[in-house]
C-alpha cells in the first residue's frame, strides 16, 4: 500500500537466570539482541528489571544490531536500596531516554526502590515512544498522560505475576481501547523466585509468561466505527486485537504495525467529545 509506513516491534521474553537483580542476565541478554539483528527489527524491548547490569554492553548491541532498545538498569544507592532506571537506546549506541519508576508495587517494591514523579515520552525515527513499567499499567492515569502527550505507541515492560497475567492482558487490552493505542507487553519468560515470606505465609512467587502485542481496530473514520458494529460484523475481541501472543518459555515476539493510521483515529475521531476535566458538585442527588 503506496504511503504506509510499518515498524517492526519486538517483545522480548527473557527468562532470567537466578533473579533479575544478577550480572548473570547480560552474557543472554546479548545473545538474545544477536537474535533480534536477524529479524531486522526497528524497536525490541526487554521485560521489567532485565538485564538489570550493562549499560555500556547494552549500547554496543544496540549499535551493532542498528535497533532502539529498551531495556532496565539497576543502581544500588544506599543498603538495601536501589534506583530502577528504564532506558531507552538509539541505533547509533547512545542513551535517549532516561525513567524511573512512578507506581511501585505496593509492599513488593516500597522501601527497595526509588519512585519518581516525570514520566516522559521519546523521540525516535518512527514515532514518539512511551514507556510504562509493570504496576504502572495498573491504573489509567499513566497511559493517558503518554497518550495526551502524543505518543504513537506504548511498550509496558513488566514482571508480571504468571497466575493472573489473564488480568496483565485484560488491562492492556483496556488501556488500548481508552487511548486508541498499539501496545507492546513485554512479560519475562516464566520463572519462579526463591521463597518469600510475608506476613506469616511463605510464599513461592511464580512469574512471566505471554507477552502480548495488541493494536486497535483498523477504522478509518467515523462512519466505518458506527456502521461495522451494528451491522452486525464482531468487532474489538481478543482474536482481533491481539496482533501476536507468546507462550510461557523464552522467545521473541514481532509484529509489524502501522503506527500514523492509529494516531490519525485517535486524535480525528476517537477523541472528539473526550474531556479530561470536569466540575464536579458536591450536592446529591434526590
Amino acid at each position: 500500500m503506496v504511503g504506509v509506513v510499518l515498524v517492526k516491534v519486538a517483545a522480548i521474553q527473557a527468562k532470567p537466570s537466578g533473579g533479575l537483580f544478577t550480572e548473570k542476565n547480560l552474557p543472554r541478554a546479548l545473545e538474545l539482541l544477536e537474535n533480534v539483528a536477524r529479524m531486522d527489527v526497528d524497536i525490541a524491548a526487554f521485560p521489567e528489571g532485565y538485564p538489570s547490569t550493562g549499560e555500556g554492553e547494552l549500547c554496543r548491541k544496540a549499535r551493532d544490531i542498528g535497533s532502539y532498545v529498551i531495556a532496565t538498569i539497576l543502581q544500588k544507592t544506599q543498603p538495601h536500596r536501589y534506583r530502577s532506571t528504564c532506558i531507552l537506546i538509539s541505533p547509533e549506541g547512545e542513551v535517549i531516554g532516561r525513567q524511573g519508576k512512578t507506581t511501585l508495587l505496593w509492599m513488593f517494591e516500597e522501601g527497595l526502590f526509588e519512585s519518581v514523579d516525570s514520566l516522559p515520552l521519546h523521540d525516535t525515527a518512527h514515532g514518539k515512544v512511551g514507556i510504562l513499567r509493570c504496576s504502572e499499567i495498573i491504573y489509567p492515569e499513566p497511559m493517558a498522560m503518554l497518550t495526551m502527550k502524543g505518543a504513537d505507541i506504548v511498550f509496558v515492560v513488566s514482571n508480571w505475576n504468571a497466575n493472573v497475567v489473564h488480568l496483565w492482558h485484560r488491562i492492556i487490552l483496556v488501556r488500548s481501547w481508552e487511548n486508541w493505542m498499539p501496545i507492546v507487553g513485554v512479560n519475562t519468560a516464566e520463572w519462579v523466585k526463591p521463597q518469600l515470606v510475608y506476613a506469616g505465609f511463605e510464599l513461592e512467587p511464580r512469574y512471566g509468561g505471554h507477552s502480548i502485542i495488541v493494536v486497535p481496530e483498523d477504522l478509518a473514520s467515523m462512519d466505518e466505527f458506527i456502521v461495522r458494529p451494528y451491522s452486525g460484523e464482531s468487532m474489538f475481541t481478543e482474536e482481533r486485537l491481539i496482533r501476536a501472543k507468546a507462550g510461557k518459555d523464552e522467545e521473541i515476539l514481532v509484529a509489524n504495525i502501522e503506527l500514523k493510521r492509529y494516531s490519525h483515529f485517535r486524535w480525528n475521531v476517537f477523541f472528539r467529545n473526550r474531556k479530561l476535566k470536569f466540575n464536579v458538585s458536591e450536592k446529591s442527588f434526590g
